[in-house]
């Protein structure tokens, strides 16, 4: 999202409009489908401005987390193009990238000697140490608004609607 967009109160003023001149009363399913694509493009925005320090978009940080959750520290494009939705030649060039920084490197595969995987280097290993603790700490601001229960509940209700949505794809 870019600073132009109007506040989510707005959008929803003119979606609710749009729908009441097309089919009628806007739904709430629809409302919350704008604001979950609505909160999704902020929390890009916020992990782009928090990752920028360390020259990091949020798809090249989780694309090492992907690897750092390996016991190995090591995957292949493909994984890690399936993990962050990113098609497999965008997912070329944040590897390349992070390689060409040393975050990373290609190594043989162990279960396939003509495969090349990618795993984390020293360095990225620790760029990623320095990182989680930024990052949890101003996810913790964000979350604040709630209480622990509510977080609890949250947490439940995406995991349900995600599930939902994986059943329906």
């Amino acid at each position: 999202m870019n600073k132009k967009t109007p506040p989510s109160t707005e959008i929803m003023k003119l979606v609710t409009r749009s729908h009441e001149r097309v089919a009628g009363t806007a739904t709430t399913e629809l409302h919350v489908n704008l604001l979950i694509r609505l909160n999704s493009g902020l929390m890009t925005d916020f992990l782009a401005l928090h990752l920028a320090p360390y020259e990091l978009s949020p798809v090249s940080y989780f694309t090492m987390m992907r690897l750092y959750s390996n016991a190995n520290n090591q995957a292949n494009p493909s994984e890690l193009s399936t993990f962050t939705g990113e098609t497999r030649t965008n997912m070329t060039r944040i590897c390349d990238d992070l390689v060409n920084r040393g975050l990373m490197h290609r190594v043989t595969s162990i279960e396939d000697r003509r495969r090349i995987d990618l795993s984390l280097t020293d360095e990225g290993i620790t760029l990623l140490h320095t990182v989680l603790p930024v990052l949890r700490e101003k996810c913790a601001i964000i979350y604040s608004v709630f209480t622990n229960d509510e977080k609890k509940v949250l947490e439940s209700l995406m995991t349900k609607l995600n599930h939902a949505l994986e059943a329906n794809l």
